[in-house]
């Protein structure tokens, strides 16, 4: 049977350069095509449309070269893992963007769209259990546009999903990625010799390593099932234990004072994030994957500790400091 042809969307992303390559090397460079203002490295040797989601007319361009590709399938990497600063750009790419990409691949016949998302659009929050299912509320903080625009599209993919029965469309939330090459919010901060924190708490948070990221995403194209996902690791990891294994020293703040505190660096150009990103040192937003075990027969096979070491060992090579192995 012959592969299906497959688009990816935001292909200048960590995760979406690596889905690019990874479906060359499973179904040939013949069978995908790049979406994107970026272009893919020559030597993957796949077709290329030249794409700026951001543009007024770009519902139109899409759908142009679905259909001139022949597109079976698409895989929606085109958002930013960390928060910016020009909102109303990042508002265009993902959230209107998003609205985009699902109306051209409605109407060019697509069968299958999967969406990259993050555990975070559950929203770090008090009441918070401790494992979130999918069928929890999405309720990140309004104040925070970075989580806004990708609950804005998710509510995008659900709508489309009931109008339009014949699309499958697949949601896979990922928690936050730490392992070698991953260069985000979070790696800025392990990057620092001293990280505040918020004092008096001590989240559980989670670190998935990328390879495992990679191979959720295989199992869901394969599978191609309908609805959302969450892709965690094995264990979770307090915050005060992933900032001793770094060796890192922390910064207890007061709460009352580390949300004005934030914003006024975010407005100096000083912090990684606005204020409302507190709330993600100071509540907890771990997910549950017994949905993915159970549906797409995927588990990760590396715990947050062993993220956390796999990027240490990357990005600060002093081998004394790390474990000769990460945890089973």
């Amino acid at each position: 049977m012959a592969a299906p042809r497959t688009a990816v969307t935001g292909i200048a992303s960590f995760l979406g350069a690596r889905v690019l390559r990874r479906l060359v090397e499973q179904d040939g460079a013949g069978s995908v095509v790049a979406l994107d203002v970026a272009a893919p490295p020559a030597g993957l040797g796949v077709a290329h449309r030249a794409l700026d989601l951001t543009l007024p007319a770009s519902d139109q361009q899409v759908l142009d070269a679905l259909r001139e590709e022949g597109i079976t399938r698409l895989v929606h990497c085109a958002f930013f893992t960390s928060p910016r600063r020009d909102s109303t750009y990042a508002h265009e790419l993902e959230s209107i963007g998003t609205l985009n990409v699902l109306a051209a691949a409605a109407a060019a016949g697509v069968s299958h769209v999967l969406l990259r998302s993050f555990t975070a659009v559950y929203g770090a929050r008090g009441e918070n259990p401790n494992f979130l299912t999918e069928d929890r509320p999405l309720q990140p903080n309004p104040g925070l546009s970075w989580v806004r625009d990708k609950l804005e599209a998710e509510q995008h993919a659900a709508s489309f999903a009931r109008r339009y029965p014949d699309l499958t469309i697949t949601v896979l939330r990922f928690a936050p990625l730490l392992g070698p090459d991953v260069h985000n919010f979070y790696t800025r901060l392990l990057d620092h010799r001293v990280v505040p924190t918020v004092l008096g708490y001590d989240p559980l948070v989670q670190m998935l390593h990328p390879e495992d990221a990679l191979t959720a995403l295989a199992a869901a194209l394969e599978k191609a099932p309908r609805g959302a996902f969450n892709v965690v690791p094995k264990r979770p990891i307090t915050l005060g234990t992933a900032l001793h294994t770094a060796a890192k020293v922390p910064l207890p703040v007061p709460h009352p004072l580390a949300y004005p505190l934030v914003d006024l660096l975010w407005a100096a150009g000083l912090a990684d994030a606005p204020g409302a990103f507190v709330d993600y040192a100071r509540y907890l937003f771990v997910a549950d994957g017994e949905k993915a075990r159970r549906e797409l027969g995927w588990s990760a096979r590396h715990s947050s500790r062993d993220a956390l070491i796999s990027y240490l060992r990357y990005r600060h090579a002093e081998p004394q400091l790390w474990p000769a192995r990460a945890s089973a």
